[in-house]
């Protein structure tokens, strides 16, 4: 198809001219077809098939466009096609957002906020934090957090991967699980300013207990399955046997619940520390001094023989 598309014409289609109107739709088929089919392929990576949306989305480009039409001011047919393509795909933008996002509803994004904030701009860990950290009737449902992160990304990240919850989380747990998540996020970087031993229940409130284990659990479900899995056995969090850490923990008993050699092992719990202590500190610290004191902490206690 040879390009013919003129100023005139463009003009002729602005005003309803039936050859304006037809040259303009053959101009741009091929590149509304070409938008729109992008459009689809990112649907698939949201478990959807191509074929399902792909003519729905070509529908909706060549709505774009007409709608759009109007609103043409340049003096370049260049002009027109950079305005249209632009115009076009941001439209398929919202289309892809629209449909990936359902359930994304006002309270939902609401508390995807206050979590964003919690988590220092980490949308997964947003993601997890909705589900666990709110209290009881204002936690999300996965589908809800999910929905919700995907519409504060917008369209321009909805190629990024989703995150799937795995593990333990804030549900009915035990006073030792709770006990046993405080241990692992202040044992690494506490500003409590008390030995880790001396801390009792009684120490912590009952909110503040249910949110560390809520912070823990989300934040280890980040992490590869090694070393969060390393860091529960070696703590006890969830329904799993306590290890222990350093020289009072039993290293052969992790390795074997892990299924790994005791080197592996140690490594896993030695690097599982450190990522979980960056992404703690990145959660809770309430301002850069802050992280700054709580990572001078952590950097001490891992330094500690207890923690290898």
């Amino acid at each position: 198809m040879t390009d013919t598309l003129t100023l005139a014409l463009i003009a002729d289609a602005q005003t309803n001219g039936f050859a304006g109107l037809e040259a303009v739709n053959e101009a741009m088929t091929g590149r509304i077809e070409k938008l729109a089919d992008a459009a689809a392929r990112r649907m698939t990576q949201n478990g959807m098939r191509f074929e399902d949306f792909r003519e729905d989305f070509r529908q909706d480009g060549a709505l774009a466009m007409f709608e759009a039409l109007p609103r043409f001011e340049g003096d370049t047919v260049d002009a027109f096609y950079a305005f249209m393509w632009a115009t076009i795909e941001n439209a398929l933008k919202d289309k892809v957002r629209e449909a990936r996002n359902q359930g994304a509803d006002e309270d939902a994004l609401k508390v995807f906020a206050s979590m964003l904030e919690k988590a220092d701009g980490d949308v997964y860990l947003a993601e997890k934090f909705a589900q666990t950290v709110p209290p009881k009737g204002r936690r999300l449902s996965a589908d809800r957090a999910q929905a919700a992160r995907l519409a504060w990304q917008g369209a321009a990240s909805l190629d990024a991967p989703a995150v799937t919850v795995d593990g333990p989380t804030a549900g009915s747990v035990s006073q030792g699980d709770y006990q046993a998540a405080y241990s692992l996020a202040e044992g690494l970087a506490s500003s409590l300013g008390v030995p880790d031993d001396l801390v009792t229940a009684e120490d912590i409130t009952s909110e503040e207990r249910r949110q560390k284990h809520a912070i823990v659990n989300a934040i280890l479900a980040t992490m590869s399955d090694n070393q969060a899995n390393a860091l529960r056995l070696s703590y006890g969090i969830g329904d799993v046997q306590c290890y222990g850490t350093g020289d009072a923990g039993d290293l052969p008993g992790l390795a074997a619940a892990l299924g790994l050699d005791i080197i592996p092992a140690r490594d896993a719990r030695v690097k599982g520390h450190k990522a979980f202590a960056k992404r703690y500190i990145k959660a809770v610290a309430k301002d850069e001094a802050e992280a700054k004191e709580l990572t001078e902490a952590a950097a001490i206690n891992l330094g500690r023989g207890g923690r290898k």
